[in-house]
């Protein structure tokens, strides 16, 4: 399997590589290549879960129903693996928020805070990688440097951040 190391990977998707694996035209194929191998094992979350469950009911893609095919593909990537949010998340959540704010971070907290949730999911459970398209705010400079040093205090390892072609490549 390419460049993967031996060691298995817990990987959790962010909810915008959920709609961009639905858009792909080779997702069948990718699709296969996951479920495959299991040095691969990907988590979700109720979080991500309701994200997608967002999605309005009547956008059709290609005859289907979108919506139906973000949840479905979520089911079956996560095999009902999911992460819980606590308490403790949560406060790691709001702990990167003040240091992203301090690094100079500005996006409000309201519409930032899911992503900081999912890494402190990530952070907490000690998972290798989270995949996220989402340069702008969860994989911005200011979020990253928060979690460095957050995750520093608390003795946390980072995870390794990929988007999705990156996270396709490790196919290969």
């Amino acid at each position: 399997m390419g460049r993967m190391a031996e060691k298995v990977k817990q990987v959790l998707l962010d909810t915008n590589i959920y709609g961009a694996m639905v858009i792909d035209f080779s997702l069948d194929q990718f699709k296969q290549k996951l479920l495959e191998h299991t040095e691969v094992v990907i988590f979700g979350s109720r979080l991500i879960r309701n994200e997608l469950r967002a999605t309005p009911k009547k956008i059709k893609m290609g005859g289907s129903n979108l919506r139906i095919d973000l949840l479905s593909l979520y089911d079956e990537l996560t095999k009902q693996r999911t992460i819980e949010v606590t308490s403790e998340m949560e406060t790691l959540a709001d702990q990167y928020y003040l240091s992203y704010v301090k690094f100079g971070g500005f996006v409000r907290r309201d519409d930032i805070l899911a992503d900081f949730l999912i890494v402190a999911m990530a952070s907490l459970k000690q998972m290798d990688i989270v995949v996220s398209n989402d340069e702008n705010t969860m994989k911005s400079k200011e979020a990253l440097q928060g979690y460095e040093l957050v995750n520093a205090i608390k003795v946390l390892r980072n995870p390794s951040f990929l988007n999705y072609k990156q996270f396709k490549e490790l196919f290969r």
